[in-house]
């Protein structure tokens, strides 16, 4: 009789604990099976109005396939339009498989992460190609590990429960969930297949926006003072850890659309473009021409489109005839050229005549 009152005690208690937490499981599934940022489903993501967790998803696939790729790019959302086409195909005789790694709002300190992440797993890196521009003087880690499309892989690294919770709890907005119940892989087969063998723009549609709505070319600075020092910090590991391990690195900054170029300049940008010149050299393309005043080369004042992209990766791998024809149909001689310690001061120089010469 004892045995009987204690399983009945037993199974009362666990039917109140379940009851309790039913809404906590019933909400924990909802996170996992709507998944609105697909890290519960990074083999095989979900094209929604909601942006995936890059970051997370390239990184585990990337892990899960070391062998597959041996050359990276490195950015924010704005490399997604560097080409697969106009990188280069060899390095040394070695055959270069390209991975772009875009993803919102990318920063230094994150590529530093991703790249020691790739390393530990023996990844055999031939090449890296990272960006910076105006991003670095205002985004941080700190901010980015509360924010669900942004959630760096290495959180997970660290404590994959912590990683997984708040993607578990968050509640589904409605549109989302109507998108996964009617979900049509078809229509996005070519996108899927593009994301997993290159990570970015794959096709040669290089047209140009057509009637830009100049509403949204209006800045997308957020205002910030150049205040971070571990941009600059984590600029220079990059090129550090490139050296020691005999990795090709093409530093460059992104050719930002002129409202927010000119606000990044207002709030310290050719401070940074500096201080990251005495720790390593790179290829600039932020500057006023003919090309990053022409709204058609852009989707809105952050994104430049596919056609400036291409012409970015011929100033960068082209013959000398078409980076002398770009740089002639830019109006600006040194648009895309090596900047470093010594030219530096001249280069800001230049920048600042183009600036004045705007106004």
């Amino acid at each position: 009789m004892k045995k009987f009152l204690f399983k009945l005690l037993f199974l009362a208690q666990s039917v109140i604990v379940l009851f309790f937490l039913r809404p906590k499981i019933l909400q924990a599934w909802k996170g996992f099976h709507y998944d609105t940022f697909n890290v519960f489903h990074w083999k095989k993501v979900r094209f929604t109005d909601a942006e995936p967790n890059k970051n997370f998803i390239k990184t585990k696939y990337i892990l899960a396939n070391p062998q597959k790729f041996n050359a990276f790019v490195f950015g924010s959302s704005r490399v997604l339009n560097l080409p697969l086409g106009g990188l280069p195909n060899k390095i040394d005789e070695t055959e270069l498989r390209w991975y772009n790694m875009t993803y919102s709002e990318g920063i230094p300190a994150e590529h530093v992460a991703g790249l020691k992440t790739f390393i530990n797993a023996n990844v055999d890196i031939k090449m890296i190609m990272a960006a910076f521009d105006n991003i670095a003087m205002y985004a941080s880690v700190d901010i980015h590990e509360k924010e669900l499309l942004r959630i760096p892989y290495q959180v997970y690294e660290k404590n994959p429960l912590a990683f997984y919770l708040p993607y578990l709890n968050t509640e589904t907005d409605d549109s989302i969930i109507s998108q996964v119940l009617e979900y049509d892989q078809a229509p996005h087969e070519q996108e899927f297949i593009d994301f997993y063998n290159y990570g970015g723009v794959v096709n040669d549609d290089f047209s140009l926006t057509e009637n830009p709505d100049l509403e949204r070319f209006k800045s997308m600075h957020f205002g910030q003072e150049y205040t971070q020092q571990n941009a600059l910090d984590d600029i220079a590991e990059i090129a550090n850890i490139c050296k020691e391990r005999g990795i090709k690195l093409i530093l460059i900054t992104n050719p930002i659309y002129e409202t927010t170029y000119k606000d990044a300049v207002e709030h310290g940008y050719f401070d940074l473009l500096k201080a990251v010149s005495k720790k390593c050299e790179f290829y600039n393309f932020s500057s006023l021409n003919n090309y990053t005043k022409d709204p058609r080369y852009y989707f809105e004042s952050s994104h430049y489109r596919p056609a400036l992209g291409i012409l970015v990766e011929k100033v960068l791998f082209g013959t000398e005839e078409e980076k002398t024809q770009i740089r002639k149909d830019a109006g600006d001689e040194l648009w895309g050229a090596k900047v470093n310690a010594e030219n530096v001061d001249f280069f800001i120089q230049n920048l600042r005549e183009q600036l004045e010469k705007s106004e």
